[in-house]
């Protein structure tokens, strides 16, 4: 493989694992916020602890009150 192709290869690798990354933060964070609405914390306080928006809070809400 060509030093160039190399260098592609290497930065998309990269890429992907910064992806997987983001996707995992974002996963422990759904599972966080859905802990603390099960333990019945009021969805003012999540916002305060965890910096999301109220009306993300409320999605989550809605998907694990189906």
């Amino acid at each position: 493989m060509s030093k160039l192709a190399e260098e592609i290869y290497e930065e998309g690798r990269e890429e992907g694992r910064e992806e997987g990354r983001m996707e995992g933060r974002e996963e422990g964070r759904m599972e966080i916020v859905m802990n603390m609405l099960r333990r019945g914390m009021k969805i003012e306080d999540i916002v305060d602890v965890t910096n999301l928006s109220k009306q993300e809070i409320e999605s989550i809400a809605k998907k694990i009150s189906h």
